[in-house]
């Protein structure tokens, strides 16, 4: 039986995906007044967003462990639905990172806002490039900004053309790592539209950094009982109606075909998937979208955590992790110690580290891990627990002139039916909120105009 077969009723809004964009969609239209169906292909809300707290004391994410507060979406929507007193932030009295540079762990530099110090002296002395990259790297601040224009560039191009080939190593891990990327391919404009305005309003990132005055108070923020309160604490407050282990078959201008063949009508269509997903659905009724999105990349990364007893491992675990220098030619990219980091996330006297891999399966990212920690660490046992986070070919890449095809799968679709999300729009947790509440806002302007009653 389809929904809403009652024609007098208003037809809700059809939210497909019930990850954080699509959870935010939901909310927004509930402020909104416009009724809404969210369907949900698996059992779960949230999407890549999931916490496992075990019965031995370990609080375990399985994707970001924290978000960032300079877009304020995310924090803004937690207030809320009710978390602010749930709200932590990383720890300052274990604020320590390292970066491994040719096989050697080395104090990450300090006084930098991001990849950029704040001051020559401190990036001098830290020695993660050599003195000749060094310079190469303060220099920067003469260097002339690129002539204006509306032209892509990878990360790669940028930062070679204002710091350096060598600053590359260094500057990666730090700028490309959320996006598992290849900063050959990474857009620019995609993923640090921030660094090219500073480029032309300032000439420099180095005079730019320096000339703004650093955020006062906590960068990320957290919750008490990890990441996934925040999807929960959403879906404990709709009062739409929410469909889980429902996939959806096909998008229609008026609704969609769920498994099983039932349409379900709608005013509009929120896509709230991954590209890999949304191309299908849309292959019947929207073919030159479908193949556009098609068209969007995927990279791969696997992350593994495991835990230990304080006492099986030699290093000083109070830090927040460490870096891997681009050039080092191993497949460990970085390491979280979630137990030094944030409050609450391993029983008195464990560790709980993640390790994050790019290029392998996930059995051998496991063994790979296990290896790091003992080299690195000093580790003399084996984990006691360990978990995955497979994300084989589902980090959107963002390619260069990714905005460009944006822009043309957004033309391509009638004004009633909306796609955005980590594949299209950014892939923090802020950028989903602020993708999925955007789409709500837009749907609800479009239904207001054309007289459809909500």
């Amino acid at each position: 039986m389809a929904i809403h077969e009652n024609q007098s009723q208003p037809l809700p809004v059809i939210i497909v995906g019930g990850g954080m964009t699509g959870l935010s969609a939901a909310w927004e239209l509930q402020q909104q007044g416009v009724p809404y169906v969210l369907l949900e292909a698996s059992g779960l809300l949230g999407g890549k967003v999931e916490t496992t707290i075990t019965d031995d004391g370990f609080l375990v994410e399985k994707a970001a462990d924290a978000f960032i507060l300079g877009k304020p979406y995310a924090a803004q929507l937690a207030r809320e639905v009710g978390l602010e007193a749930e709200a932590i932030h990383p720890r300052e009295d274990t604020k320590k990172l390292y970066f491994l540079r040719g096989g050697r762990l080395m104090d990450f530099p300090g006084n930098l806002k991001m990849f950029v110090p704040l001051d020559d002296d401190s990036f001098r002395a830290s020695g993660v490039l050599s003195p000749e990259g060094t310079e190469r790297f303060l220099n920067e601040v003469n260097i002339p900004p690129r002539p204006a224009t509306d032209e892509d560039e990878s990360l790669a191009s940028f930062v070679i053309r204002r710091f350096g080939e060598e600053a590359l190593n260094f500057i990666v891990p730090i700028a490309a790592g959320i996006y598992v990327a290849n900063p050959y391919e990474l857009s620019m404009q995609a993923a640090f539209p921030q660094f090219l305005k500073m480029e032309q309003d300032y000439g420099s990132l180095i005079a730019g950094s320096r000339a703004t005055p650093r955020a006062s108070g906590p960068i990320f923020m957290s919750f008490k009982g990890g990441m996934g309160a925040l999807p929960g604490a959403i879906a404990s407050k709709l009062t739409g109606e929410v469909r889980l282990n429902t996939p959806v078959l096909r998008v229609h201008p008026d609704g969609v075909t769920i498994a099983g063949g039932e349409k379900v009508a709608g005013s509009a269509v929120i896509l709230a998937v991954p590209a890999w997903y949304a191309a299908p659905m849309l292959s019947q009724g929207f073919p030159e979208t479908a193949q556009l999105v098609g068209e969007l990349r995927a990279n791969s990364s696997v992350a593994v955590t495991l835990a230990y007893r304080r006492e099986d491992i030699e290093f000083d675990m109070n830090m927040h992790g460490l870096l891997v220098d681009a050039s080092e030619g191993i497949p460990l990219k970085a390491m979280t110690v979630h137990s030094a980091k944030l409050a609450g996330r391993a029983p008195v006297d464990h560790v709980l580290v993640r390790c994050f891999f790019v290029g392998l399966e996930p059995l051998d990212a496991y063994h790979e891990a296990v290896k790091e920690v003992e080299r690195l660490l000093g580790a003399k046992d084996e984990p006691l627990e360990h978990w995955y986070g497979d994300w084989r070919g589902k980090n959107p890449a963002y390619q260069v002139g990714h905005l460009e095809q944006l822009q043309r799968i957004r033309d391509s679709l009638p004004d009633n039916v909306k796609i955005g999300g980590a594949s299209f729009t950014g892939v923090g947790i802020p950028d989903c909120v602020n993708a999925g509440r955007s789409m709500a806002r837009e749907v609800a302007t479009v239904l207001a105009a054309t007289g459809v009653p909500s």
